[in-house]
């Protein structure tokens, strides 16, 4: 059996309770073979109750321990975790745990994993200086999308070899349809008058979201159209930014902010029309919900997008930053129910390619070639 120790930074961030590649690592603890591998979740930023609550109910191995990102006394902490836990391989999820994750992992001789799930704009300096200093001693690596495997080459300084795109997969194995009641509890919920048409999008509220081009985009839909509401869900740093903008344009009771939810299901079935506008991503998991959900997608191509979206057979592409584009693909699709139903039903289908099943039995390989070569 390998054991894998799976080091990450956080296992939340913004009042989300428990982030993506969190849900990501529960959903492989979950469903790989416990004969074949193992996992430990050995968090870096202190206990978190919501997130360790999650993974504690579902029996699942978490550890935490509280030193700041750029605390050396790092390094030994990992190394006793790890050798404790006999580990044969340390997995590599954050700035801080690839920084000293890789370090330890040489120092107890084991392979390292570096795993890296978004494309950034920018990175810190130092976290520039700290991928030149340790590219030599990164055994291998993992990227969500072609897009971020280019950029963990060319930014991050991740040496190509050994390098793989691999999509943590979704479990739709536990994913089933919200009944009417409750669709209809969640527009109660959200205020949207009866009959409205909905659009929706769902995920932290960050800079890089391009909220602010949404709801650009939906005043000049809304100034013609008044039977059309957009629903936001989600937590984070630039919630009163896009309230401000709703304000000024007049929206207020058209816009609403419904926070965050745990059950994504019946706010992303209810919409007519889901859309994810942001300037950069990784794999993001509500686009490959609402392709279960057989939406109509519009969405910007950024990230794994372009892998599982194809413009105009199973939804929408535009480009970021785009008020003008956005704004008339949603009207395109807001005003033809032929193309809404076909362009959902495509995508409900093309969602088979994307089961965690499938990249569980990837993963499994992959450590087991890892260990073979090292």
């Amino acid at each position: 059996m390998i054991r894998v120790l799976h080091i990450i930074d956080k296992l939340s961030v913004d009042g989300s309770g428990i982030h993506g590649i969190a849900r990501a690592l529960e959903w492989w603890a979950s469903r790989i073979d416990p004969k074949q591998v193992s996992f430990r979740i050995l968090s870096l930023r202190g206990r978190e109750e919501e997130a360790a609550g999650f993974f504690e109910k579902r029996g699942i191995d978490l550890r935490f321990v509280k030193l700041g990102k750029f605390d050396l006394r790092t390094v030994p902490v990992l190394c006793r975790e790890a050798l404790a836990y006999q580990a044969d391989v340390l997995h590599l999820h954050g700035y801080a745990s690839t920084n000293f994750g890789r370090i330890a992992s040489r120092i107890i001789s084991r392979p390292n994993v570096v795993h890296e799930h978004v494309v950034f704009p920018s990175q810190p300096i130092y976290q520039e200086w700290a991928d030149s200093l340790l590219s030599g001693i990164t055994d291998s690596s993992l990227a969500i999308s072609p897009a971020v495997a280019q950029f963990m080459v060319e930014e991050r300084r991740v040496p190509a070899r050994g390098l793989e795109t691999f999509f943590y997969g979704i479990p739709f194995d536990e994913f089933s349809a919200p009944s009417p009641e409750e669709i209809a509890a969640a527009r109660r919920e959200a205020g949207v008058p009866a009959g409205a048409k909905v659009i929706v999008t769902a995920g932290r509220l960050a800079p890089q979201k391009g909220l602010g081009t949404l709801v650009e985009a939906f005043a000049r839909i809304a100034a013609s159209r008044d039977d059309v509401s957009l629903v936001i869900v989600g937590e984070g740093p630039e919630r009163s930014t896009v309230e401000k903008a709703a304000t000024e344009a007049g929206l207020s009771d058209r816009v609403h902010l419904v926070g965050f939810q745990k059950d994504v299901r019946p706010w992303i079935a209810m919409g007519n029309l889901f859309v994810i506008p942001s300037f950069y991503e990784g794999g993001p998991i509500t686009l490959f919900e609402a392709m279960r959900l057989s939406r109509a997608i519009v969405s910007t191509p950024v990230g794994l997008v372009p892998q599982a979206i194809r413009n105009g057979e199973n939804g929408l592409l535009v480009e970021p930053g785009e008020v003008d584009s956005l704004a008339q693909a949603m009207v395109s699709v807001l005003a033809d129910p032929e193309r809404q139903k076909t362009l959902g039903q495509q995508a409900f289908v093309d969602s088979n390619e994307w089961d965690v099943r499938g990249a569980v039995d990837r993963l499994t390989r992959f450590y087991r070639n890892l260990i073979g070569k090292w």
